[in-house]
């Protein structure tokens, strides 16, 4: 049974829907980039969605339930069928940036309490309650692959037969915690700007993002992109670094391509995790070139973050949505912010042209060892 990706949505910072984004990215060059990063970085060093007006909590939830409704008004799914969904959440922090503000507002007030919820159930009962569905969502954390993982989960339980279509969200939005935590490991950008892959790369840049797929076994476009195959695993190096010698995260890049049936010579680009950390830029770097040694050949290699930011456990969802959309618009984009390579690797620098059908192998990395690949097609 397939497993195709027939609907997609996704609000960042650069607009509010995926086409959007896609066709301010395809407009970018190296000069107009930088100073659009600038603008971008409406919160500290977090790439934000401009909402202003908006309360932590009408923010978190409505950005949701926008997404959501958006992905199922174009679908056109029925009642019946949204009732069949099976939904499943990827992030890292989930909610706590509602929990923050409420938190803070408590303080004010000179007011004591418990959180509203313990733990975060309450997402999926939220999101079933937008869709109708008579599912019970599953939820994963596992750090800057949980959409990931959450997908690929999916996707194999619409192709054994276990479900007939799913609802894969990921969400991430700013908050203290995070920031703080990500700050105490000195792995925040000081320059306040994305370069992945490029020795003056200093750090990563947060950013909020939400995006929904929808999983079907049949497809609805002659356009639409079909799940091949994944892989995952766990690298116990580290809680926070990877195996700098990029084994783990090779091994979970090639599983993906012997999952999916294929070798690297048939994929057209590679989305790069690319967070432009020192560790990460070491170990996968040369976990792409035993990829390329392994297999004989040298596909390009691109990236999400300088346009998205890092959305952490959104990451999966959000870039596999962005990618996705230029790709329809028939391009792929360059890895903006490099020049000069930190190791004996150059990422793409130019834009991929007239793409009419594509393969891609998309890279995920995590926080406590998750390493996660996917490869999606549709040629």
């Amino acid at each position: 049974m397939g497993c195709y990706i027939t609907g997609f949505g996704m609000r960042s910072s650069l607009g509010g829907s995926v086409e959007e984004v896609a066709q301010r990215v395809a407009c970018l060059d190296e000069d107009s980039y930088e100073k659009e990063i600038r603008t971008l970085r409406h919160h500290e060093t977090c790439y934000a969605m401009p909402t202003p007006h908006l309360s932590a909590r009408e923010k978190f939830y409505g950005v949701i339930e926008e997404e959501v409704r958006k992905v199922i008004e174009t679908a056109g799914l029925s009642a019946r069928e949204c009732e069949e969904l099976a939904i499943f959440i990827g992030s890292t922090s989930m909610s706590m940036s509602v929990h923050e503000a409420a938190y803070e507002a408590r303080i004010a007030l000179g007011e004591e309490g418990a959180c509203e919820h313990l733990g975060y159930g309450h997402l999926g009962t939220f999101v079933e309650g937008i869709v109708g569905s008579r599912r019970k969502t599953v939820l994963f954390s596992t750090a800057c692959t949980s959409s990931a993982n959450a997908l690929c989960y999916g996707a194999k339980m619409l192709r054994q037969g276990a479900i007939k279509r799913a609802l894969v969200l990921g969400i991430e939005l700013f908050n203290r915690a995070t920031f703080e935590g990500f700050s105490s490991l000195l792995l925040l950008s000081k320059e306040g700007m994305y370069r992945p892959f490029d020795h003056r790369s200093d750090g990563i840049i947060l950013g909020e993002g939400c995006s929904v797929l929808l999983l079907e076994t049949h497809p609805r476009h002659e356009d639409d992109f079909y799940y091949m195959g994944s892989a995952s695993n766990c690298d116990s190096t580290s809680e926070t670094t990877s195996d700098p010698s990029g084994i783990p995260i090779f091994e979970a890049m090639h599983g993906a391509l012997e999952d999916a049936g294929i070798a690297l010579g048939a994929v057209d680009a590679i989305k790069a995790h690319a967070t432009g950390s020192e560790n990460n830029t070491v170990s996968e770097v040369n976990a792409l070139l035993k990829l390329f040694h392994t297999h004989g050949c040298t596909p390009p290699v691109t990236a999400m973050k300088p346009f998205l930011g890092h959305t952490l456990g959104a990451s999966g969802t959000n870039e596999i949505a962005l990618l996705l959309a230029c790709a329809k618009q028939g391009f792929v984009p360059p890895v903006f912010g490099f020049k000069v390579p930190m190791l004996d690797f150059t990422p793409l620098t130019t834009p991929l042209k007239d793409l009419k059908k594509a393969t891609f192998l998309f890279n995920f990395v995590a926080f406590g060892g998750s390493n996660t690949a996917i490869v999606l097609s549709n040629q």
